[in-house]
Formats: C-alpha cells, structure tokens, sequence
C-alpha cells in the first residue's frame, strides 16, 4: 500500500489506462464505468478522479496509448539503407502486425468512436480521435524526412490525413473479414502509392 501511495500520477494515469482497455476490450464501452476501471486497476475511484478529470478525459488518454503501442513499432521499423517503398511497407507492416496481434484493442478503438458520437458531451474525444491518428502519421513522415531526406508530393498534414483515412478503412474491413491475404496486398498497393508521392529530396533542394 506504501508503495501504491508513492506512485507518480503519470503511472497511476498509465494504470488506470490500461485497465480502462482491458475492460473496454472485455465488457464493451459502455460498461467500463469509472468504478468499474477503477476496480480493475485495484485503486479506490478517488484515485481515479484525482488523476482524470472526466470520463472523456480517460477516453481520450486510452486512444493516445494504443496511437503509441502502433507508432512506436512504425517508427522503429524506419531505417536508412533500404528502398523508400521497401521502408514505407516495412512501418505499414509493423502497424499491421500489431493489429493481428491485438484485433481486440484495435476494435475497440471503433467502439469509442461509436460511443463518442452518440453521446453529446464525447463528441469531442471522437474528433480529438481522429487528429491523433493523422497526428501519429506527420510524425510518421517527419521521420522519414529527417533520415531518408525525403519530400512529399502533397502537404504532410493532406498526405498523413489520407494515410490515416485508407488504413482505417482497410482495419475495420480485416476486423470484419479476417482477410489477410488481401489486406497485404492493400498494404503493398498503399506502400507504392505512397512512395510515389514521398520522393528523395533533389540536390538542389
């Protein structure tokens, strides 16, 4: 209990969080009461309410966290020294595999998405749902920037926007089929897309 006591807020935020998910992914959205999470968590709803103001505020916190189990595999995956399509599919793949390994979590984005948008006072965390995605796909193409000295065809925040929108399309549809062949082949088409658009900088330039 000593040590519960002394735990950092960012960590019991991050408790909290991950038991949010895990109570999402098992009992739905709209079960996953604060005292619900909190239980899971083992910490008192106090607790909670010290370290998130509102529901929506943990909504949006567990959206962040699973953005970043799926960005940080992408980025680590980016490299110098191979081909820039061959880079690109490498991060879409890295995505991708953490989607087959964690359909669940991913299902559950589209359920807090749902929820938010029929609930008047979530909306908000459904908007601020989306901005991370594209958010996460600037950072994506910021790096590859800085390590490949590539440019982009389009502005970033259109092409990590679009990026964003394709492979959203393409999760909710392998959720719903379980399609892995095709869903690879899209990821490869989107790769040579996307590489034609994100060109090595000229010498000029």
């Amino acid at each position: 209990m000593t040590r519960m006591a002394r735990m950092p807020v960012e960590e019991r935020r991050q408790q909290l969080v991950d038991a949010a998910i895990r109570v999402m992914t098992r009992d739905g959205v709209t079960s996953a009461t604060t005292r619900a999470i909190s239980s899971e968590a083992g910490l008192s709803l106090s607790v909670f309410h010290y370290c998130f103001n509102s529901k929506q505020d943990l909504l949006e916190a567990v959206i962040q966290t699973i953005v970043r189990h799926t960005v940080t595999p992408a980025k680590a995956s980016i490299e110098p020294g191979a081909t820039l399509q061959a880079t690109i599919r490498g991060a879409l793949g890295a995505y991708w595999t953490h989607v087959q390994a964690n359909p669940e979590e991913h299902l559950l984005t589209y359920e807090v998405t749902q929820y938010c948008l029929r609930e008047p006072d979530f909306v908000h965390v459904a908007r601020a749902q989306y901005e991370h995605y594209t958010a996460a796909y600037v950072e994506v193409f910021e790096q590859m920037h800085d390590l490949l000295g590539v440019e982009s065809a389009w502005p970033i925040p259109v092409l990590a926007n679009y990026l964003a929108s394709v492979i959203d399309g393409l999760t909710i549809s392998w959720l719903a089929q379980r399609e892995g062949a095709h869903a690879e082949e899209v990821l490869d088409a989107i790769a040579e897309h996307v590489a034609a658009l994100l060109q090595p900088q000229s010498a000029g330039g």
